[in-house]
C-alpha cells in the first residue's frame, strides 16, 4: 500500500480580508485534524504568512516544490483552493499538469476535492469554477485597494512602508513626514556640492571618503524601512542622481511614480508623470524650490548628448515645430537640419551651415553686456554657462535665449 507523505500548505495574504477560520493557526488545526482522521503522515508544514495568492513566488511554496522534486513528500493538503493561489491559470497548471506529472496527491479539504478519488478534474466542474471565482476575487480586491490608496494619496496622506531618505514618519501621524536632521544634512550637502560644480561621481566619492552611510544602510540601522541595495554599500552616481531629482525634498509629496504591472504580477513599472499624485506643502522642505529648480536645469543640460563635432547638440530648436536640429555632414561642409523634417517629414529643413550658425550665436552672445566676462570664442563651457537654447528660423535667423539672463546682465 502506498504511503502518503503530506506537506500541509498554509497561506494568508497581508492585504486579504479574511475570517478567523482563515487564520494561520486555524488552517494548521484544520489540516492537522484532517490528516490525523485520515491516517496521513504530516512530514512538514509550509507556511507563507503575508504573501499574495496572485503570485507563486513565495518562499515556502517554492520549498514545497523542491521537496516534491526530491521525493520527500507526495501529498499536498490545503484548507481550500484559494490557499494554493488566486491565479486561475497557475492554479490550473498545478492541478492539471504539475501534480499529476509528479504523482502527487492533492487534497482541498473545504472543497471536498481529493485527486486520488477524482482522477480527472473535469469530473468536478465546481473546482475550476471556484478557481476562476478566487481569481476574480483577487482582481476585485486589488482594484478596491488601489482605488482606496489613490484616494488617500490625493488627500495628502503619505502611503508607504519606506520613507524617503532625509525624513521620518511623524510618530503622531504615520501619514505625515518630519525631517530626520542627520540625513537631511547629507541631502543639503549633496545639493550644495552639485550647485558648486561637482559631478555626481565626485559627490559620491566625497561621501564615501567621509564614510557617510548610504541611504539603504542608514535606513537599516535606524529601522526606517530598509531596502537592500542593488550594488555594494557605497555611494554611487545612481544614488546621487536619484536624490537630486526628487521633488519630495521641496516639501511637495510626490507619490504614484511606480505601480504594479497588473493584479497578478508584482513587478513594478513606471507611471507616466501625468499620473503622479502631488500634494504641495505637505511637509517641511529640506531644499528650497529655487535651488531645486537650478539643480534640475543643470541636470537637463547634462542630459543633452554631445559629441566632438556638434558643440550645440541639445540646444538648437526649430522655430516652427520646436523639434531638435541635427548636424548633417555634406561633401564639403556641415549643416544643421530640422530633425522632424528628415525623420518624420512634418517640417521644413531650416538648413543652416554650421560655421555660419556658430558665428551668429557668438555674435549674439557678445551683444550681451557681461562686464569683464567677455566671450571671445564659443566653447562647451560658455554654452553650459550662458545658453538656455537657440531658436532657428526658416529664413536663417537665430534667437539666442540666455540662461539666467537678467542675473548675468545685472551682475
Amino acid at each position: 500500500m502506498k504511503k502518503y507523505k503530506v506537506g500541509s500548505y498554509i497561506r494568508i495574504s497581508r492585504d486579504e480580508s479574511y475570517s478567523k477560520s482563515d487564520s494561520i493557526d486555524n488552517q494548521i488545526k484544520l489540516t492537522d485534524f484532517y490528516c490525523k482522521e485520515n491516517k496521513l503522515e504530516v512530514i512538514d508544514k509550509y507556511i507563507d504568512n503575508g504573501y499574495s495568492g496572485t503570485s507563486f513566488d513565495r518562499p515556502s511554496f517554492k520549498k514545497l516544490l523542491k521537496d516534491i522534486d526530491e521525493g520527500l513528500i507526495n501529498t499536498v493538503v490545503v484548507k481550500d483552493l484559494s490557499r494554493l493561489g488566486r491565479n486561475y491559470i497557475m492554479v490550473g497548471h498545478y492541478l492539471q499538469h504539475y501534480f499529476p506529472a509528479k504523482n502527487v496527491r492533492f487534497i482541498s479539504i473545504n472543497d471536498n476535492y481529493d485527486s486520488l478519488i477524482h482522477r480527472n478534474i473535469m469530473e468536478r466542474l465546481d473546482v475550476p469554477l471556484k478557481n476562476m471565482m478566487y481569481d476574480y476575487v483577487a482582481y476585485d480586491i486589488s482594484g478596491k485597494i488601489k482605488n482606496s490608496l489613490r484616494i488617500s494619496k490625493e488627500k495628502g496622506n503619505f502611503i508607504g512602508s519606506s520613507v524617503i531618505y532625509g525624513y521620518r514618519k511623524d510618530p503622531s501621524d504615520i501619514h505625515k513626514l518630519i525631517i530626520d536632521n542627520e540625513a537631511a544634512d547629507v541631502v543639503r550637502n549633496i545639493f550644495q556640492m552639485y550647485l558648486l560644480g561637482l559631478t555626481k561621481s565626485e559627490i559620491a566619492n566625497e561621501l564615501n571618503n567621509r564614510e557617510v552611510l548610504t541611504p539603504a544602510l542608514y535606513k537599516k540601522i535606524n529601522n526606517l524601512g530598509y531596502t537592500k541595495p542593488k550594488k555594494d554599500n557605497k555611494w554611487n552616481y545612481e544614488i546621487i542622481n536619484r536624490i537630486l531629482r526628487d521633488e519630495n525634498y521641496t516639501g511637495t509629496l510626490v507619490q504614484g511614480r511606480r505601480r504594479n504591472e497588473n493584479y497578478i504580477s508584482h513587478k513594478k513599472v513606471k507611471n507616466p508623470e501625468k499620473d503622479w499624485i502631488k500634494f504641495e506643502n505637505h511637509h517641511e522642505a529640506i531644499i528650497d524650490k529655487d535651488n531645486f529648480i537650478k539643480v534640475q536645469e543643470r541636470l537637463k543640460i547634462q542630459r543633452r548628448k554631445t559629441n566632438k563635432n556638434d558643440i550645440l547638440s541639445g540646444y538648437l530648436k526649430c522655430a516652427d515645430c520646436n523639434g531638435a536640429m541635427m548636424l548633417v555632414k555634406g561633401k564639403k561642409n556641415e549643416y544643421y537640419y530640422c530633425r522632424n523634417s528628415i525623420s518624420k517629414k512634418i517640417c521644413t529643413k531650416h538648413t543652416f551651415r554650421k560655421e555660419y550658425l556658430l558665428e551668429e550665436v557668438l555674435n549674439q552672445l557678445n551683444l550681451k553686456k557681461l562686464d569683464d566676462q567677455k566671450i571671445k570664442e564659443l566653447s562647451r563651457e560658455v554654452i553650459i554657462k550662458y545658453l538656455d537654447s537657440v531658436i532657428v528660423y526658416e529664413d536663417k535667423k537665430l534667437e539666442v535665449i540666455m540662461k539666467y539672463e537678467s542675473e548675468l546682465i545685472n551682475n
